[in-house]
């Protein structure tokens, strides 16, 4: 009896202790879910209008909360930050630095025209937000002139900025580590600039990780050299259809494989 006794007692601490844990991971889902609707909040609720340019973006979220983000920022009257990032946390902890980031440098860029200045004063920040938790943020950080019809291009351990324009691709991609990783004077003295005089008919690509690295069943990735083709199969239509074209592109690849990484682009085409 005091065996029978002793087996219906531990079948009930079992019981207790499972759907006590159903209720721990109801409740992370829900604070999670809860984090992803407050993210998503943080991401522009449209897009700038500009004469002469066509800006669109396709954003997919792998988890509930992503690493991923993007933003349009007004400098000044003449001037646009763009920016693509992707910090190298994923869940709750990203969505604290993604949020961190955006607050930085929404403060830190108005009003302040070049590009490389602001991102160094970002790298400052943000570096003691992540000091030893091992996480950073790589950045593609744009300043687009307006008036001018230039782009400043600061690019802190990202992907490169895909250029297209009279019909072939080329790669911008100044030197730069990523935000987060230094926060001496290594990141200042590693971090340079380039400029593009902008000319009718550009498209410039933006994008993260999760684009290229997107696997299908296989586990074969999306990869560069089909990313690029892409681009310069659809560089002339719309922003609206080159954008739809690649995501419909990256969905065939993928297959019933499951996403594992966020996937952000942003395009900008002119005149």
């Amino acid at each position: 009896l005091k065996s029978g006794a002793g087996t219906v007692v531990r079948r009930r601490a079992l019981i207790s202790t499972i759907r006590r844990q159903r209720r721990e991971r109801d409740a992370l889902s829900s604070e999670l879910d809860r984090a992803g609707k407050i993210q998503l909040n943080l991401l522009p609720g449209r897009l700038p209008r500009i004469r002469g340019f066509d800006i669109r973006v396709a954003y997919r979220s792998a988890k509930e909360v992503g690493g991923d983000y993007y933003d349009f920022i007004p400098i000044d009257r003449d001037n646009l930050g763009v920016v693509v990032a992707d910090v190298s946390g994923k869940g709750l902890p990203g969505a604290i630095v993604m949020a961190s980031t955006r607050a930085a440098l929404r403060l830190l860029a108005r009003g302040r025209p070049n590009a490389k200045e602001t991102v160094i004063r970002l790298n400052h920040f943000i570096s003691e937000d992540v000091k030893g938790t091992g996480m950073f943020v790589t950045m593609l950080y744009m300043v687009l002139n307006m008036k001018t019809l230039t782009i400043q291009v600061v690019n802190a351990g990202h992907n490169p900025l895909i250029l297209w324009r009279d019909g072939s691709t080329r790669l911008v991609n100044p030197q730069g580590i990523a935000v987060g990783l230094s926060g001496g004077d290594v990141f200042a003295e590693r971090l340079e600039e380039d400029l593009i005089q902008l000319q009718p008919g550009d498209r410039l690509v933006a994008y993260t990780d999760g684009v290229v690295e997107a696997m299908n069943e296989r586990r074969e990735e999306f990869g560069e050299e089909r990313f690029v083709e892409l681009v310069e199969k659809y560089a002339e239509r719309t922003s609206a259809e080159f954008v739809n074209q690649l995501m419909q592109a990256l969905e065939k690849h993928q297959g019933k494989a499951g996403q594992h990484d966020d996937i952000t682009v942003v395009t900008v085409k002119y005149g």
